[in-house]
């Protein structure tokens, strides 16, 4: 029952629902139980030949009425219980997602996209259907089976009724250690679920690579080991599924075999009529849901609570320290400071930076270079706040960035990221993602300054043409430029932006950063540019060369060009090549 404690916020916010379902599921299983009661009645009736054909019919119309108004309250009582719990569906599923657009980059690189989406869908249908079979199933054997004990017992005979319910707690006692069972071997099916949905995710995301190196008989290979995986834990819990029904209908047939020896006794002593007898194996088969929903009630509950706790994991993850402990507003362009004295990845012991100690005063351009690996992407994701800096600070006018709300952080900075990520939708969609009131003005403005506006003329649906999933349908070079776009179009005091040309010609590439120039001028904004082109550089303000981690050297275009360094003779290299 830790499942439905867990989820009493949200039946206090459907309690008239529930309570609706509770009083419908009360009244209809009281009128199950009437059917019995007047069969059994007849039967005496027809074997005293004290009935008429009146009296027969009467009582053939009173259990059809009986039938038809329990079919009319069936109807009402799925539609309250079914429609809290579908309710429960997109309240979760908003908490789920509103949970995930919360997590820094620590908490992706420990959850993999296949095995969110795995608890995005399956285990919330699992919990969901917990609140809404499991409270029917909890209901209704719990009712139907307490006012069918009482009925047997007051109407019948109380020692007839002990006799052949004996089977029942040893019953419920099995039943309670397969439970235990179940939710153990269950945990593990689901985890491997989330595996195979992490190979399948894998697999799709690089088809293109797989089938260029020719590897699709590995992958299938892959793929049906862990698919293997998941169907021999999926067979664990059938196994244990299949064992509760034999347990079961055991203790059904004892039970009815118990009614039928003691009721014949009862009967020879004329303590009990054949329609008393009829009446209470009626009763007793009645018996049969109550006990099936008992065992059933187990399995879903089970199911739900490994569920819950796997979407809880997600739901709360480091909550506490997603809230800062003091919200700082900013509202006018500031200078921004970085000291970094060292950062480590999570779970990493080597620094991947170490004493960086940086000035950008507002208005100006910031270039960034170096070697590959170092360190040039991992200081722009720090300042964009993907991970929390713990030795050091970046301070946006003497105030700790991790100090202001993320959500008006994100607001002063716009970004564009080493790799382009774009949407299976519309280019436009894609441009005004940022801005969802930008006007088809706005938006083709943006796209000239990133150079792109002509190559999307000549697409079939210019602006409205589709580019698949992640943008398949084009090259590097425009999706980098889309991106741009996107960056331009967003309102910003800092614009960020990590290698954006690697895959644009060299005379796009002066355009774009000319444009870039004047844009940034224009709407006084500061720019920080990672790149490895050093040409990008010539007009910035500052220009600092990473190398394994910590700066070597800073100073303007003409200052590091003026000795013998890195940047100088990479420099060269790259203009004479």
């Amino acid at each position: 029952m830790e499942l439905f404690k867990e989820l009493k916020w949200y039946f206090i916010q459907e309690w008239k629902r529930y309570t609706g379902t509770f009083i419908l599921l009360t009244i209809m299983t009281l009128l199950q139980l009437l059917p019995s009661k007047i069969i059994g009645s007849t039967i005496d009736l027809i074997l005293s030949h004290q009935s008429s054909d009146q009296e027969i019919l009467l009582k053939i119309s009173q259990i059809i009425t009986i039938s038809i108004v329990v079919y009319i309250l069936r109807y009402f009582w799925r539609i309250l219980l079914f429609g809290a719990s579908n309710q429960l569906t997109s309240q979760l599923r908003e908490k789920f997602c509103f949970a995930l657009l919360q997590q820094d980059a620590k908490f992706y690189s420990k959850y993999r996209n296949g095995d969110l989406i795995s608890r995005a869908t399956n285990d919330i249908d699992r919990i969901v259907f917990a609140a809404g079979e499991g409270i029917l199933t909890i209901i209704d054997s719990f009712v139907l089976g307490c006012s069918i004990i009482i009925v047997m017992s007051i109407q019948t005979n109380w020692k007839l009724s002990f006799f052949s319910l004996t089977p029942m707690p040893i019953m419920a006692i099995m039943i309670k250690r397969y439970g235990k069972l179940l939710y153990t071997t269950f945990q593990q099916s689901q985890k491997h679920f989330s595996y195979l949905n992490n190979q399948a995710q894998d697999s799709l995301s690089n088809i293109h690579m797989i089938r260029n190196f020719g590897l699709e008989k590995t992958e299938i290979k892959k793929f049906s080991i862990v698919a293997n995986n998941v169907k021999k834990k999926d067979f664990q819990v059938s196994k244990i599924d299949a064992q509760l029904d034999p347990i079961i209908h055991i203790s059904v047939a004892l039970s009815n075999l118990f009614a039928i020896l003691g009721g014949s006794f009862l009967i020879t002593k004329n303590q009990l009529t054949f329609g008393q007898l009829t009446s209470f194996i009626l009763y007793l088969g009645s018996m049969i849901w109550p006990i099936l929903a008992f065992a059933w009630m187990f399995n879903i509950i089970e199911r739900g609570n490994v569920s819950w706790k796997r979407i809880k994991k997600i739901i709360f993850y480091n909550k506490k320290k997603t809230i800062p402990f003091n919200i700082v507003n900013i509202n006018s362009l500031k200078d921004l400071t970085v000291n970094i004295k060292k950062f480590s990845f999570p779970e990493r012991k080597n620094s991947s930076l170490h004493n960086i100690k940086l000035c950008v005063p507002r208005h100006t351009t910031l270039g960034i270079c170096g070697p590959t690996g170092s360190g040039k992407t991992t200081l722009i994701r720090l300042i964009q706040q993907h991970f929390i800096l713990s030795h050091g600070y970046i301070n946006y006018h003497k105030h700790n960035i991790k100090n202001i709300h993320i959500k008006k952080w994100r607001k002063i900075i716009s970004v564009v990221n080493q790799i382009p990520f774009l949407f299976s939708d519309s280019i436009l969609n894609n441009i005004g993602f940022g801005k969802k009131n930008a006007t088809f003005k706005e938006i083709k403005n943006v796209a000239k300054l990133a150079c792109i506006h002509n190559d999307i003329k000549k697409l079939p649906q210019g602006y409205h043409t589709k580019i698949g999933e992640k943008g398949i349908k084009l090259s590097g070079g425009q999706k980098q430029r889309i991106t741009i776009a996107r960056a331009f179009l967003v309102p910003s005091k800092i614009l960020i932006l990590d290698d954006p040309l690697s895959s644009v010609d060299h005379d796009t590439e002066h355009k774009i950063i000319n444009n870039i120039h004047k844009y940034t001028q224009k709407n006084k904004i500061t720019t920080i540019i990672a790149t490895h082109r050093l040409s990008i550089l010539e007009k910035f303000n500052n220009i600092v060369v990473l190398k394994n981690g910590t700066v070597i050297q800073e100073g303007s275009h003409k200052k590091l060009l003026s000795s013998q360094n890195w940047y100088s003779e990479m420099y060269n290299y790259q203009k004479f090549k």
